[in-house]
């Protein structure tokens, strides 16, 4: 049974206090560095973020994938506004201190935003779905793992799910 949102909200402490922070990645990558890839060239991680190649799978492919979720899985379309709304437009995610990883992912891509920004848009709805359901499928453990300790998760490695997930750390 899929939780209310105040025990949702309970439940993601860990996550709700990351992304509270005014500072982040402003250390390096502290996690176990077993299973992943970490890389502190931003031009690397953008490459694993964006790019669709024969020797990797396009990123969203991987995480966006509904395969690795329960059919019970019960998703908040309400989410979004939520968020936008009640926590301050995504716990005010844009006028974070990214601590330059954002500049230079931008850099690196070219584009008009920051993939940093735009996927921790999609990684946050994505983790408060996974509490309220209280279900983590193993990918979505390790994703909300990196950035409990300070890693940006970018890209796989190789062929899902053979391979690595690629962590950015910014120092």
């Amino acid at each position: 049974m899929k939780k209310t949102w105040a025990e949702t909200f309970e439940a993601a402490t860990p996550w709700v206090e990351f992304l509270q922070r005014d500072n982040l990645f402003d250390v390096p990558y502290s996690g176990n560095t077993g299973g992943v890839m970490v890389v502190t060239d931003a031009n690397i991680a953008n490459n694993f973020a964006g790019a669709q190649t024969d020797e990797f799978d396009y990123w969203p492919d991987v995480s966006e994938s509904e395969h690795d979720f329960l059919e019970t899985f019960e998703w908040d379309y309400n989410l979004h506004s939520r968020l936008r709304k009640k926590y301050n437009d995504y716990f005010g995610l844009e006028s974070k201190n990214f601590n330059g990883a954002d500049e230079k992912f931008f850099q690196a891509s070219g584009q008009v935003c920051s993939q940093v920004i735009e996927l921790m848009f999609r990684d946050i709805k994505i983790i408060f779905n996974c509490y309220a359901n209280d279900y983590f499928p193993p990918l979505w453990k390790r994703i909300l793992d990196v950035y409990l300790h300070d890693g940006f998760p970018c890209g796989w490695n190789g062929h899902y799910p053979e391979g690595r997930l690629v962590v950015f750390s910014n120092f």
